[in-house]
């Protein structure tokens, strides 16, 4: 409402989530990060089918070891039980997870759970007035391959 966009159109645009494209650095940071072991994964408010249609339209279904999707809780993030799903899973601790979004409600809520929340900030935003401003920030996902090379 607020773009006043024809609500006739919704269907359309919720539709071009089904195409969109990685940026032109992720399938190569994707591959170094599972050559170096690290498991990968998708946290989403998406539905399992969309995430599993956009990662295979990519060609990148070989690289993600989890697409997790909130329909497994029944809740959208930021809740604590959606960012439970991986350390359920992994049987992990909370500050073993890298958190990558370009989302700050999202990083806000990864942080404030408890992991290691990166902002994605590809156009040089100002964070917004959240309750957890992460410690580091990348413009694109290549900026974390020089820490995974010393490993």
């Amino acid at each position: 409402k607020a773009y006043k966009i024809d609500s006739s159109m919704r269907n359309e645009l919720l539709d071009l989530y089904k195409i969109l494209s990685p940026f032109k650095e992720v399938p190569e940071v994707l591959k170094s990060l599972k050559e170096k072991n690290y498991k990968l994964a998708i946290l989403s408010n998406g539905t399992p089918t969309l995430l599993n249609q956009l990662v295979k339209s990519n060609n990148l279904d070989n690289l993600f070891d989890d697409l997790f999707s909130i329909e497994e809780v029944g809740i959208y993030k930021p809740d604590s039980k959606v960012y439970d799903i991986p350390i359920k899973k992994y049987n992990i601790q909370k500050n073993e997870v890298a958190f990558l979004s370009a989302n700050t409600w999202d990083v806000s809520g990864g942080g404030n759970y408890g992991y290691n929340s990166i902002w994605v900030n590809r156009n040089n935003n100002i964070f917004d007035n959240l309750d957890f401003k992460p410690k580091i920030q990348i413009t694109d996902l290549k900026q974390l391959l020089p820490n995974i090379e010393s490993r």
